[in-house]
């Protein structure tokens, strides 16, 4: 998770540029002053007040400033003054304002651009260096390796500065490693380390440095014997800095040290040697107050607890450093944070989340668009190759003029070359997206396919049903007719014959007493009949409408130790009637099921329409019941609902709590 900040490697590399005005005093400082002064000279003049300015740009913004505006006064007619000038200027404003420090690297640039000395290359590749950093810090790597590559590495070599033209090999070396690119982060770290052999004692630090930047990139290559190689290396150094005095805090490098050491024992599994170079960075952080390298520590803990499957000590850990700032200031840190937390649910059999991070991790990726990165980065490497290339060749023409044409037919073939290069690296690409294209497409045709099957399937399902649903109210009306008109005709029919024959027969003294309980018993299977046949089919509905036959079926269930609250809202008039059966049926059927298994005093119904859906709400205040058992999951009564609600492509939502009641939601498409 790790990604190695290069800027701090160019601070310290222009420490030895600086360290000397850094360490003056005030006695030095006045100095400077009285020769500004006394000097006859316009140019020594600015270039004095330019470099009190210098001195001043950490310390005091107001004295910066004031010595900037003195020196141009006296340097504004000569062009290599009015460079160092916005070069100064750009440098004061890199972090306050990046635009106009952006706007004064180019002035500089442009002023400087004239002058072939050494110091002017120097400058200038600390001027383009800067204006890198610019962009690194908005997270544009592309456009970081661009400038170093085609800008700093050229100028720098034409100063001269091995010192400078190392540090730069190391800079170029960390972005590769932060694009992942380890092989070609090893050459240029490789070739950093050639520079830095002969640095005196008080700049061991860049040596240090170098030997952990190529044991990082070895370390990702799964090489562990030269990891390992370049890890002893940078310890023998940090051991022979500790007797020197340095320009530099080692503790910073003896803290970079832990932290590669770490991996490299994590990965051949030295866990408890792990844990104590864990715990000496941990300690370095802190004194340092380095946030980002003590969150970095903390995924190597992270690493090991779930090597050893301490999973619910891992999460929590892992949970804890997602959310820390620092680990996200670059989008290639938060690819990596969302992979190792997909990873982690992943491993753990938690799905959901893992596919929850699984999207972040892709639509990060999809943004960062490596595949392209890369082939702009290879596309600057083969410019700046053939740009030596180009350079060896004006070499040789000076040397030996009898080899011009020799040499011309050497560069052309090179141009070639790279021209056939570029040409196969566009084909690759274009291959490439094509193919990538042309997966997805064929992807979403295949989910289109699917999605219609599924369609065409639901579609099946809801004619089955409705069919079934018309048929069995066709059916219900049909008995409720033979009963009402059929059977209740014949039971009133007896009725009045026995009323008529108790007439008649008024001599009888015992029959009064049986005769009225007969006809009680024939009154009670008479409305008995009725109450099946309304309940079978409403009157009520057909003749008054919905929202009435509702009101009916709670008025009726209503007893003393029942009550029921029936709460209408804005139901329309024009719902269809076989809607209007089908939403009867389900309300009459959650009433049965309460009344029959809830043992509920207390129901409130409540029915709506919104905008063509039909919302149906019912709690008691019953026993319950657990929803996932089976034979209550899959009983007739739930399974009639379930149907009637697929019947209109509704949804049904049920919670319930043993002993304190049921809550039934119900949403219709009417």
């Amino acid at each position: 998770m790790r990604k190695i900040s290069w800027l701090i490697v160019f601070l310290l590399s222009s420490l030895h540029l600086s360290a000397q005005l850094s360490a003056q005093d005030k006695k030095y400082l006045d100095s400077l002053n009285q020769l500004a002064v006394k000097t006859k000279s316009d140019s020594v003049r600015a270039e004095l007040y330019f470099t009190l300015s210098d001195y001043w740009v950490d310390r005091d913004s107001v004295k910066t400033i004031g010595y900037l505006n003195k020196g141009i006064k006296y340097g504004q007619p000569y062009a290599y003054l009015r460079g160092r000038y916005y070069y100064l200027l750009a440098d004061y404003y890199a972090a306050k304002d990046p635009a106009k420090s952006e706007v004064n690297y180019l002035k500089a640039e442009k002023e400087l651009a004239g002058f072939t000395t050494k110091r002017a290359y120097k400058q200038r590749a600390m001027l383009w260096h800067n204006y890198a950093l610019l962009h690194q810090h908005e997270d544009d790597l592309k456009a970081t390796l661009e400038i170093l590559i085609k800008r700093v590495l050229p100028l720098a070599q034409k100063g001269g500065d091995e010192v400078m033209l190392g540090t730069e090999y190391i800079s170029i070396s960390t972005i590769f490693m932060n694009l992942e690119q380890y092989d070609k982060a090893v050459i240029y770290a490789e070739n950093g380390i050639k520079y830095f052999q002969h640095t005196p004692p008080g700049q061991f630090y860049l040596l240090v440095n170098a030997y952990l930047t190529t044991a990082e990139s070895y370390y990702h290559l799964d090489n562990i014997r030269q990891t390992k190689k370049y890890l002893d290396l940078a310890k023998g150094v940090l051991t022979k800095s500790e007797k020197v005095v340095s320009h530099s805090n080692m503790e910073i490098f003896w803290l970079k040290y832990y932290e590669v050491l770490c991996w490299h024992l994590i990965e051949v599994k030295q866990y408890d040697a792990a844990l104590e170079s864990i715990a000496k960075g941990t300690e370095l952080a802190k004194k340092t107050e380095n946030n980002y390298s003590l969150q970095a520590l903390a995924f190597n803990r992270y690493d090991i607890l779930f090597a050893r499957h301490k999973y619910a000590e891992a999460e929590r850990l892992l949970l804890h450093l997602a959310s820390q700032k620092e680990i996200h200031a670059l989008a290639d840190n938060r690819l990596k944070t969302a992979n190792k937390l997909a990873d982690f649910y992943q491993a753990t059999g938690n799905m959901k989340e893992a596919y929850h991070w699984l999207k972040k991790s892709n639509a990060l990726s999809d943004s960062i668009n490596e595949g392209k990165l890369k082939t702009d980065i290879n596309t600057l490497e083969i410019k700046y190759h053939a740009a030596e290339n180009e350079k060896k060749i004006a070499g040789l023409n000076a040397e030996k003029k009898q080899n011009l044409l020799t040499l011309k037919n050497q560069r052309l073939t090179n141009w070639l070359l790279m021209a056939a290069i570029i040409l196969l690296l566009v084909l690759a690409g274009f291959i490439f997206f094509y193919y990538r294209s042309y997966k997805k497409l064929a992807i979403q045709r295949e989910i289109n396919l699917r999605q219609q099957a599924t369609e065409q399937a639901q579609k099946q399902e809801i004619e089955v049903t409705r069919a079934m649903l018309d048929a069995e109210e066709n059916e219900r009306n049909r008995v409720a007719r033979d009963l009402h008109d059929g059977l209740g005709g014949m039971l009133a029919g007896v009725k009045i014959n026995l009323l008529s024959w108790a007439k008649y027969n008024k001599n009888m003294e015992t029959q009064d007493f049986e005769l009225q309980r007969i006809i009680g018993q024939l009154d009670g299977s008479v409305n008995e009949l009725r109450n099946i046949a309304r309940n079978m089919m409403p009157q009520t509905l057909l003749n008054y409408g919905l929202e009435a036959a509702l009101k009916e079926l709670c008025e009726g269930v209503i007893d003393r130790k029942l009550e029921v609250d029936f709460q209408p809202i804005n139901i329309g008039k024009d719902i269809g009637l076989s809607q209007q059966i089908s939403i009867y049926r389900i309300v009459q059927e959650i009433l049965t099921n309460i009344l029959k298994h809830a043992g509920a005093t207390e129901i409130l119904l409540q029915c709506s329409e919104n905008q063509h859906r039909f919302y149906i709400t019912v709690e008691d205040n019953g026993k319950g019941f657990d929803v996932e058992r089976s034979n209550l999951k899959n009983g007739l009564g739930l399974a009639n609902i379930r149907k009637r609600v697929e019947y209109f492509n509704g949804r049904l939502d049920i919670a319930s709590t043993i002993n304190e009641g049921t809550t039934i939601n119900i949403e219709l498409d009417v």
